[in-house]
C-alpha cells in the first residue's frame, strides 16, 4: 500500500498487480463489431467532462481532479459526480442497441452501496460546477452494487436513445448513493494520469440498417442492336448509367452461334455484329471500368440451337453435326411425340441426350475460363412444352431405366418426372462445372412464370411451369443448383388478368427462394413506361410476410416500352422524378447484393464420373446422407454438403470422398 494525497485529504488505495487483466482501448471513434449490421463507439477521454461536488465546500470547483467521489466523505461531507459527454453522430438509420457507462472503483470502504445513474435536467459546465450551482436530476435510470475495487456498469440505453431521438436533451449523468449517508466510494475521472486505461467510458453499440442492395439488370439481346459495335457499347454503359443500373445480362449464344471470340462454337452469321469485334470482351473491359462498376452476365440460349429453313454455313454448327440428319445415337434434337422438330421456328436440344448436355456445359465453361464474367446465365433451359422430349436417345434410356417399352404419353407422371430429372441434372451438371472453375461466378436461371401465380405449392405442382414445360426451378433455389432465379413475370399491368397474375407470381416468388436469391423479371416491352415502372415498385417491396427479392431484371434493354416512346426516356425515368412517378424505382444507385454463400461459404459440392451410366441409384453417407441417381454419362452432382468425409455407395461398392467447403470435390468411379 501507499498513501496517495488527493485534494487536501489523504485516502488510501490498492496497488493493482495486473493492469493487463484490463482490456485497453486505443484512442479511437467508431469501431466495427463482429457483425457487418452492428457496429460500437467507446467514447475516449476527450469525449467525457466529469467532476464530483462536495457539501462542504460549497462553492469550490473539483474539475480537475483525478478522480469521482460518491457518497459520505470524512472531509468532503456529502458528494456526488456528474459527467456529459459528447456523443458520435450515428448513420442515417442507426438504432441504439445497448449504452454501457463504465466506472472504476478503486477506493473500498469495505461497505456495500447502491450506487444509482440519474439523467441532469439542466446546461451545467464541469469546469464551473459547484454544490450551490448544481443541476436538478431526474429518476434513476440505472444501478449496480458497489463493494469492492473493479469495474461497474451502468446501462443506460433508453436515457441514450433519448438523446439520439431527442426526446431528452444530453446534458449527462449524476452518480450518486441512493443512500448518502453511506460511505465513499472513488471512482477514476478522465483526468486520471496513473491507470489512464481504468478512466471512466460510454460505450454504445448500436445497428445499422444492412447496406440497401439489389440487382438493376438489362437484358440486352441479340435480336436487336445493342451491342454491336464499340459504339453501341459505349452507348449501353452510358444508358445503364443514367438508369443507376448495375447489372447487364449480355446474349452471348443466340440459336447454337457465339456473339464473342473465344468459343467452342462458330461466330454467329449476324451481318450487324461488326467484324471481327468480340462484344463480350468489351463489354466486360468498359463494364468492370466504369464507376462504379457494372456486372456483365454472359446469357445463354439452351436448347434452341437453330431457327432458319436453311442450315447453318458452318458444317461443324451443332445442327448440322447432331441435327436430323444423323444417325439417332448422334441426333441431339428434340421432338414432340408425333415427331416434329420445329418448335415455332426453333430446333432444339434434348437435355435427356447426355451428349448434348455435355456439350452445351463445355460452351459455357469455355466462356469461364477465358472472360472475366460475373455470371452465366442459362435461358430456355426446359423442354418447348408437355409433348416435347421424344429424343430417340432419352426414350431409349427412359425404357431402360424404368422397364418400359414403346412410346411414353405425354402425360404420363413417370415420363414427367423423368423430363424433369433431365433439365435437373443439366443444371446441376452446369453449376458444379462452374464453381469448379470460379467459384466467384453467378449462376443464374431465366425461368418460367407462366399463367396465374401460385398460392400453395399444390398450385405450384400444377403450374405450367411444373407440367407443361417441365421445368422445376423452385427446386434449384432449394438445393442451391443456382444462384439467382429471375422468373420472366412477363405480363400487361393494363389488362386486369394478367396485372393479377403478375402479382401472384411475385408474392409467390418472394416467399419461395429457399436457399438462394430470385430476381423479378420485368417485361416491359409489354407496358407503358407508367406500368413498367410500377410493376418494377410492385417488385421491389416486401411481401405479405415480409420477404423481398434480390431485385429486377427487365426485358428489355432494346425494348422498354410498348407505345414506342424513345428508350431513353425510359432510362432517365427511372432514375429522375418526372411526370411518370415522384419516387423514381432507382432513385439513387445501388451495388448488387452480397451471395453469403459464395463470399464466405460453408458447404461443398461433389462432382463424380462412374462407368455406370443410365439411372443408377448412388447413396452418400458421411455429416449428410443424400441419395441421388447418375445421368446418361454416368455423371452425378450433389450440391450444398456439409464438409467432411463421405463414403459413395454405387453397385454395391463403396468409395471415400472428402468435402470442403466452398469447393467441388472430384472424383471417378471405375
Amino acid at each position: 500500500m501507499r498513501k496517495v494525497l488527493f485534494s487536501g485529504f489523504v485516502v488510501l488505495i490498492v496497488l493493482i498487480s495486473s493492469i493487463e487483466n484490463f482490456t485497453i482501448f486505443k484512442d479511437s471513434k467508431v469501431k466495427a463489431a463482429t457483425s457487418s449490421l452492428s457496429e460500437t463507439w467507446i467514447s475516449t477521454p476527450s469525449d467525457i467532462e466529469d467532476t464530483f461536488v462536495s457539501s462542504q465546500f460549497p462553492t469550490t470547483n473539483y474539475s480537475t481532479s483525478q478522480y469521482l467521489v460518491v457518497g459520505k466523505h470524512q472531509t468532503f461531507a456529502t458528494t456526488r459526480s456528474f459527467l456529459k459527454f459528447t456523443l458520435p453522430t450515428l448513420p442515417k438509420g442507426a438504432v441504439v442497441t445497448s449504452a454501457k457507462l463504465s466506472l472504476y472503483q478503486y477506493y473500498n470502504s469495505t461497505n456495500q452501496v447502491t450506487v444509482d445513474i440519474k439523467p441532469i435536467n439542466s446546461s451545467w459546465s464541469a469546469n464551473t460546477l459547484n454544490w450551490n450551482n448544481k443541476p436538478s436530476e431526474g429518476s434513476s435510470v440505472s444501478n449496480a452494487i458497489v463493494d469492492k475495487p473493479s469495474w461497474k456498469d451502468f446501462f443506460i440505453t433508453n436515457l441514450v436513445k433519448s438523446w439520439y431521438s431527442g426526446a431528452a436533451a444530453n446534458q449527462g449523468v449524476a452518480v450518486q448513493f441512493r443512500d448518502e449517508t453511506q460511505a465513499t466510494k472513488i471512482f477514476y475521472s478522465s483526468n486520471h494520469t496513473t491507470y489512464t486505461t481504468l478512466k471512466p467510458k460510454l460505450t454504445i453499440t448500436y445497428s445499422i440498417p444492412e447496406p440497401q442492395k439489389e440487382y438493376r439488370a438489362f437484358w440486352v439481346d441479340m435480336f436487336h442492336d445493342g451491342a454491336k459495335t464499340p459504339a453501341q457499347v459505349d452507348q449501353l454503359i452510358k444508358d445503364v448509367k443514367v438508369s443507376n443500373a448495375n447489372t447487364i445480362f449480355l446474349q452471348v449464344r443466340r440459336r447454337g452461334d457465339a456473339y464473342y471470340s473465344n468459343s467452342l462454337e462458330p461466330k454467329t452469321e449476324d451481318s450487324f455484329l461488326q467484324s471481327g469485334y468480340d462484344p463480350l470482351a468489351d463489354l466486360i473491359q468498359k463494364a468492370h471500368s466504369a464507376n462504379p462498376k457494372i456486372q456483365v452476365h454472359a446469357w445463354f440460349a439452351m436448347m434452341p440451337i437453330w431457327n432458319k429453313t436453311t442450315p447453318p454455313k458452318d458444317s461443324n454448327h451443332i445442327f448440322n453435326a447432331h441435327g436430323m440428319s444423323q444417325p439417332i445415337e448422334n441426333n441431339w434434337l428434340s421432338k414432340t411425340n408425333t415427331g416434329r422438330y420445329v418448335s415455332g421456328s426453333d430446333y432444339v436440344i434434348d437435355p435427356g441426350h447426355p451428349d448434348a448436355v455435355n456439350y452445351t456445359r463445355d460452351v459455357i465453361q469455355r466462356v469461364v475460363n477465358n472472360y472475366d464474367v460475373d455470371g452465366i446465365q442459362m435461358d430456355l433451359i426446359r423442354y418447348m412444352g408437355e409433348e416435347w422430349g421424344y429424343n430417340d436417345v432419352s426414350v431409349q434410356r427412359y425404357n431402360q431405366a424404368y422397364g418400359k417399352s414403346g412410346i411414353p404419353q405425354p402425360d404420363d407422371p413417370a415420363w414427367k418426372q423423368w423430363r424433369r430429372d433431365q433439365v435437373n441434372n443439366m443444371v446441376r451438371k452446369i453449376y458444379t462445372s462452374v464453381q469448379s472453375v470460379k467459384p466467384s461466378v453467378t449462376v443464374s436461371a431465366a425461368t418460367i412464370a407462366w399463367g396465374d401465380g401460385p398460392k400453395t405449392m399444390e398450385d405450384w405442382n400444377n403450374s405450367s411451369t411444373m407440367n407443361s414445360v417441365l421445368q422445376d426451378w423452385r427446386s434449384w433455389l432449394e438445393e442451391g443448383s443456382i444462384d439467382l432465379a429471375i422468373p420472366m413475370n412477363y405480363f400487361r399491368e393494363y389488362d386486369a388478368n394478367q396485372k393479377g397474375y403478375f402479382d401472384n407470381w411475385s408474392e409467390w416468388e418472394k416467399n419461395n427462394q429457399g436457399k438462394r436469391k430470385t430476381l423479378s423479371g420485368v417485361g416491359i416491352y409489354l407496358n407503358s413506361i407508367q406500368d413498367g415502372l410500377s410493376q418494377i415498385k410492385k417488385a421491389q417491396a416486401p411481401s405479405a410476410t415480409g420477404k423481398k427479392l434480390s431485385g429486377v431484371g427487365l426485358y428489355s434493354y432494346a425494348v422498354t416500352n410498348k407505345d414506342n416512346v424513345m428508350n431513353s426516356e425510359f432510362y432517365k425515368e427511372l432514375s429522375s422524378v418526372t411526370s411518370y412517378s415522384s419516387e423514381p424505382a432507382f432513385s439513387t444507385y445501388l451495388s448488387v447484393p452480397d451471395l453469403p454463400w459464395k463470399i464466405a461459404p460453408t458447404k461443398g459440392h461433389l462432382s463424380a464420373s462412374t462407368n455406370y451410366k443410365n439411372h443408377r441409384l448412388v447413396r452418400l453417407t458421411g455429416p449428410e446422407i443424400r441419395q441421388t441417381y447418375t445421368d446418361g454419362s454416368g455423371d452425378f452432382q450433389i450440391i450444398d454438403l456439409t464438409p467432411g468425409t463421405y463414403s459413395i455407395q454405387i453397385n454395391e461398392k463403396s468409395y471415400g470422398i472428402t468435402i470442403e467447403a466452398g469447393k467441388v470435390s472430384k472424383t471417378t468411379i471405375n
